[in-house]
């Protein structure tokens, strides 16, 4: 044997050794200072580093799991996946062509209400140690769960960051390492955190999506309250079983586990007394942003001024239910959702907006606390207060239908020019098909303009949002060269890219500020040239010359003011830049799919 070979052995047998000595070691600290079954009842939260060690114990203890780094936050540490698969195997598509479905459960967007985070330590605990008869769910089910998803936010912790909410002693902050709200950040995906959330969740395409929060308003006597996919947002197959089958499925379950259940109680009025009504989910949030892509979709929200253990547990006993209805109704869903892919990839009109309807209100029961005014001793004036010794159950009437408000016919494709990268980006990274010009191409496109727009005065996430935005049609030669995209709409995620790419969306790109430099205009003219060419317009046109003098009849300011005379002409002329205000994604004139 050689030197070099000897040194080699001796090497990698060190080397062996010290993994095997180290991992036990910190198998050990692990279990000595992370008392995960103990820290909700002692009203705790799990810490970041506690969290990911905890599940670091339990990838090095099982080898049905596996914690996975999958990729960047704005943190800077590592966006984690933590997965359950009763074959070992790890792989999402391997596992789909087997036959399995996936829950997807992600924590912490908001780590100031982290029971979630605790609440799945816990379940993912319990599952892998074959505890009463969860693992049976496995046999056709892989558990994905994203340990901590807003990082910046849980490392930002302290007592006061919830001043509504009972506990835990100490919570993370709502915004993350940007100071972004990441429930508002599913549409822009400016953070890293959401771009590596669409890598996840298209990797794996889940089933269901639960994104675990704690709620604040109205005092009421539930533990849980929810914010699910509304079924009119869906294709009508996936829709229709969700509202029939898996909604009374859910509140049974929970009925039946000691937390009953109410949709999240958004009051009509200044209490719940009044009726409640059941919000649409817009892309910007996780509900909003699975359903696009035929997931259904849901927002636990526990209430703020129960005990921490009490919304541990419900959260845990609402995941677990959807995993015992995903393990015992799979295929159905499976099968839905490849329905539903086939709508949508075939669909051509598409809602934009919708309308509640308030002549179909419904009653629901409600267990609420009587509400009081009383006087205030700080204001003086009247506070109001829910008193707590008056619970109450009564029906309070229900709003959740809605009518469709703006709808589209999708064209057969969208042509993006590649200027716009930013867009592409995020076409990209959400799975959309589109391939580029091969060659420089003119063709005849429908092109929208921009009539009309407001923007708020306040930023939403770093952004200040487009509103009531009106445009103008025209159909164009537009130029086009290679390199120029084309996203054909024949694919499933139709409905994602009418709510992105159609300006008029509530979540748009254009409203997130994507194409705002559309919105200036890049040349002037100087008046004293100007006036010679605009002559020579009015006198080789007599109609333009009739619009100009009938303006100048009808508008005295106009009449007064010379500059605005000039640019009116300005407007109409050959010189006026076409880009100005014209919205540069265009769409398909005909059917050419």
């Amino acid at each position: 044997m050689n030197k070099f070979f000897r040194y080699f052995l001796i090497a990698t047998f060190s080397a062996l050794i010290f993994i095997f000595s180290a991992k036990i070691i910190y198998k050990r600290n692990i279990r000595t200072h992370v008392p995960v079954e103990l820290r909700y009842e002692q009203n705790q939260s799990l810490t970041y580093s506690e969290v990911i060690a905890a599940y670091i114990n339990l990838d090095f203890e099982y080898r049905e799991a596996k914690l996975i780094p999958y990729g960047a936050t704005d943190f800077g540490k590592p966006l984690h996946l933590f997965v359950i698969s009763s074959t070992r195997i790890f792989d999402p598509v391997l596992l789909r062509e087997m036959g399995f479905r996936v829950v997807l459960v992600n924590n912490g967007i908001h780590p100031g209400e982290p029971c979630g985070i605790d609440a799945s330590v816990k379940l993912a605990t319990d599952i892998l140690s074959k505890k009463d008869s969860l693992w049976t769910y496995m046999d056709s089910t892989v558990l994905c769960i994203v340990p901590v998803y807003n990082v910046g936010g849980a490392h930002n912790r302290s007592p006061y960051n919830r001043a509504n909410q009972n506990g835990p002693q100490m919570q993370g902050f709502r915004a993350n390492a940007r100071n972004l709200d990441l429930n508002r950040d599913y549409a822009p995906m400016d953070s890293r955190n959401a771009q590596t959330f669409a890598h996840i969740f298209h990797s794996w395409k889940p089933n269901l999506l639960i994104d675990t929060h704690t709620t604040n308003g109205a005092d009421y006597q539930y533990v849980m309250t929810l914010v699910a996919t509304h079924p009119q947002e869906l294709p009508p197959m996936l829709g229709a079983y969700y509202g029939d089958v898996l909604e009374p499925y859910l509140y049974r379950q929970m009925e039946m586990r000691g937390y009953p259940m109410i949709p999240y109680v958004s009051p009509m009025g200044e209490t719940p007394d009044n009726g409640i009504q059941q919000y649409l989910n817009p892309p910007r949030f996780t509900s909003g942003y699975g359903r696009m892509f035929n997931t259904i979709s849901f927002m636990t929200e526990s209430h703020m001024f129960k005990d921490f253990k009490d919304r541990v547990l419900a959260t845990y006993q609402f995941i677990e239910a959807s995993l015992r209805f995903t393990a015992e109704n799979g295929c159905k869903l499976a099968t839905l959702r490849d329905e539903a892919n086939y709508y949508v990839a075939n669909q051509k009109e598409f809602v934009l907006s919708w309308e509640i309807d308030t002549t179909r209100a419904e009653t629901i029961p409600f267990m609420g606390y009587e509400a009081e005014l009383v006087d205030s001793e700080l204001t003086g004036g009247k506070r109001l207060r829910y008193n707590r010794s008056k619970p109450y159950t009564k029906e309070i009437p229900y709003l959740r239908h809605y009518n469709p408000g703006l709808t589209i016919t999708a064209p057969d494709y969208y042509y993006i020019p590649q200027a716009w990268h930013e867009v592409i980006h995020r076409l990209k990274l959400n799975n959309v098909d589109f391939y580029q010009f091969e060659r420089d191409t003119t063709l005849r496109v429908e092109a929208y303009y921009i009539e009309h727009y407001e923007t708020r005065n306040r930023p939403e996430n770093g952004h200040y949002l487009h509103y009531n935005i009106q445009l103008r049609t025209e159909i164009q030669e537009v130029q086009f060269y290679a390199g120029d995209h084309i996203v054909p709409m024949n694919q499933p995620t139709n409905q994602f890219l009418v709510e992105m790419l159609e300006p008029q969306s509530s979540d748009s790109y254009f409203v997130w500020n994507f194409f705002d430099p559309i919105l200036q205009r890049k040349e002037y003219f100087s008046p004293y040239v100007f006036e010679d060419f605009a002559l020579e317009m009015l006198e080789s046109n007599p109609k333009l010359k009739e619009e100009f003098e009938q303006k100048r009849q009808e508008d005295k300011k106009f009449a007064s003011n010379s500059y605005a005379q000039l640019s009116f002409l300005y407007q109409r002329s050959p010189f006026f830049e076409k880009g100005f205000m014209r919205y540069p994604v265009f769409r398909s004139v005909g059917s050419n799919r």
